[in-house]
């Protein structure tokens, strides 16, 4: 049936009404007194998230030095190109590959070995009968998330010293293995303990979420599941992993987004110890460090290899939240 033109107009009208804009300009004027709490973090967020991405156009450059001109004028000096990213595969080809293979292989095992630790760390806590110690343990294990880098790798080196290290302090001898295989020439040692550190420093943390997950858990399912004869791993499999899938697959799809960063600061800490690290055990964080202040500034390339990072990541989260939303069922969005 054919509206009529006034019914045309109050159907636009209408529509108007209860369109996007709309609804944003009715939120505003009923909580435009809380919105004012909003604008500090919307302008720090402009000012860190958003102005410098002015400076990704130094990443289609020919050359960018800032030391020339000012840092933005220098962006509109030289010709626009890709040759920042043919280096990545071109000339800069093998250091590039060198740090993918060794980010790849430590954030896969990370996905592989350390992403079920707090998962099996949390069941495990919501057993413990006492709520007091379950607590008590949650928060021990919790310390050494709160510990800066330079401390934890200084722990453990220390642990491992040669001379009055705890090592040689229990057993009344010098340990060379951990020296000639880790602190020497040619150690490839650095992806266990950048992997050990990850895990000890990290599982704590994230087992909270977990944790509070299966604690939110109706306990009458499981009282039910016991009449019924189920075992403590049948409750497990069947009641309380189902039950935290949600969390598991929003962990899954983070850790999937960060897989070509490994922590530049705790990476960092690790090549200092090893001077052999920088020329064939780099990772891709230490590597884009390294040629943006370290080998003579290429800003412009560092950019670019910064950019390629963040595009892969954000291709990576996609397929995480793909494979979660076919299997798991659950996603970002």
């Amino acid at each position: 049936m054919e509206l009529t033109k006034s019914q045309r107009k109050k159907e636009r009208v209408r529509l108007r009404q209860t369109g996007y804009w709309h609804r944003v300009l009715v939120k505003l004027k009923k909580y435009g007194s809380i919105y004012w709490f909003v604008l500090p973090a919307a302008f720090l967020a402009l000012l860190f998230g958003y102005i410098p991405l002015v400076f990704l156009l130094a990443a289609f450059k020919t050359s960018y030095n800032p030391a020339i001109n000012s840092p933005i004028a220098e962006l509109f000096v030289n010709n626009w190109s890709f040759v920042q990213f043919t280096k990545i595969f071109g000339d800069n080809s093998a250091a590039f590959f060198t740090a993918l293979k060794n980010t790849l292989i430590i954030n896969a095992i990370k996905l592989v070995l350390v992403f079920p630790l707090p998962i099996i760390l949390a069941i495990m806590l919501s057993e413990v009968k006492s709520t007091f110690l379950a607590k008590l343990f949650l928060i021990i294990f919790c310390l050494p998330n709160f510990l800066s880098w330079p401390t934890v790798v200084g722990i453990w080196q220390n642990f491992f010293r040669l001379q009055d290290g705890v090592l040689n302090n229990l057993f009344g001898t010098q340990i060379y293995w951990f020296n000639e295989n880790f602190f020497g020439q040619g150690s490839n040692l650095y992806k266990f303990f950048a992997i050990f550190f990850d895990a000890w420093k990290g599982t704590g943390w994230n087992c909270i979420m977990y944790y509070t997950a299966i604690m939110s858990i109706d306990k009458s399912y499981y009282e039910a599941s016991e009449l019924d004869g189920a075992s403590k791993l049948q409750q497990i499999r069947h009641l309380t992993i189902p039950s935290i899938t949600p969390i598991i697959a929003l962990m899954f799809i983070m850790n999937i987004t960060y897989i070509l960063s490994c922590g530049f600061e705790e990476i960092n800490l690790l090549a200092n110890w090893n001077p052999y690290f920088v020329e064939n055990e780099t990772t891709l964080d230490y590597y884009l460090y390294y040629v943006a202040l370290r080998q003579n500034g290429q800003y412009a390339f560092a950019t670019a290899l910064g950019l390629f990072n963040s595009t892969v990541s954000l291709i990576f989260m996609l397929v995480g939240n793909k494979i979660c939303r076919k299997f798991l069922h659950r996603g970002l969005w």
